[in-house]
C-alpha cells in the first residue's frame, strides 16, 4: 500500500532534484544527471586517513571507500537528510547500487554486506534504517546476501551530531554487538555518511572481535574537513 501510494504521488507530483530543482532522473533516486555527475568523489587516500586518527581504526579495514564528498548544504547533503530524516527510505536503495557498483570495480566480491545498524528505539522513533536501505542496494549491485543479522546496537547511544572526535568514539565504542555467524567470513560494512570515522571504527571492531577474516568499509558520503 505503501509503494502504490507513492507511486500515485509520483505521477501527480514529478519528483524535483534536491540538487537544482529540476526534474529528478526518477521518483527513487532524487538528482537530475546534472547534479549527479557534479558530485564529488571522495579520494580513497582521505578515507583512509581518517580512520587512522582512531587507533582503533588502523589495518582494521582491507579496504575502506565512500562514495562522494559530503559537503553541508550541498546536494548530497540534501539526499541524506532526506533519506535519513525525512521518511524517503526509497532513496537508499538506487544510491546503495551505485555504492555497490564502485564498490565492484576494483575490490573483490564480498560474502555479505553488512548495515550499521541503529538502536531498536531509533529504528521504531524512524520507522526504518537508513544504512540497511543503502546495504540492500549495494547487496543488490553485488550478487551477495544483505546481512543486517550480523550486527546489533544493543546500547543506545546519542546523536554524534556536534561532538569531537573524542567524545564522538566514546560515545560508540562499546555500542554494538556481533553475531557468532560474523566469523570467518569477508563482510562489507556500510554506512551513510562517515565523519569522524568512530561509528564504523566500533562497528567494524565488534565484528572483527566476533572472528570476521577481512572487512571492507563503504559509505555514501565523506564530510568534508
Amino acid at each position: 500500500m505503501r509503494d502504490c501510494a507513492q507511486g500515485l504521488l509520483d505521477v501527480l507530483y514529478p519528483p524535483r532534484c534536491l540538487g537544482c530543482g529540476g526534474r529528478a532522473e526518477s521518483p527513487r533516486l532524487p538528482l537530475c544527471p546534472t547534479c549527479l555527475r557534479s558530485l564529488e568523489r571522495a579520494p580513497e587516500m582521505e578515507v583512509a586517513a581518517r580512520l587512522d586518527r582512531l587507533p582503533a581504526g588502523k589495518g582494521l579495514f582491507e579496504g575502506a571507500f565512500a562514495l562522494w564528498i559530503f559537503d553541508k548544504g550541498g546536494a548530497l547533503q540534501a539526499v541524506q537528510h532526506a533519506l535519513k530524516y525525512q521518511n524517503r527510505p526509497h532513496y537508499g536503495v538506487p544510491l546503495g547500487r551505485l555504492m555497490g557498483e564502485a564498490f565492484a570495480e576494483r575490490h573483490p566480491i564480498p560474502e555479505g554486506v553488512v548495515p550499521v545498524p541503529l538502536h531498536r528505539t531509533r529504528r521504531l522513533e524512524r520507522g526504518y534504517n537508513q544504512s540497511a536501505t543503502l546495504a540492500e542496494g549495494a547487496g543488490e549491485a553485488l550478487g551477495c546476501s544483505d546481512r543486517p543479522d550480523l550486527l546489533t546496537r544493543p546500547h543506545p547511544t546519542r546523536s554524534q551530531t556536534g561532538l569531537d572526535r573524542e567524545a564522538r568514539w566514546r560515545n560508540v565504542c562499546d555500542a554494538f554487538a556481533a553475531d557468532p555467524a560474523a566469523a570467518h567470513g569477508h563482510w562489507l560494512l556500510v554506512d551513510d555518511v562517515l565523519t569522524t570515522g568512530s561509528t564504523a571504527v566500533a562497528a567494524g571492531e565488534t565484528l572483527a572481535e566476533a572472528g570476521a577474516e577481512a572487512l571492507y568499509l563503504m559509505t555514501l558520503g565523506l564530510a568534508r574537513q
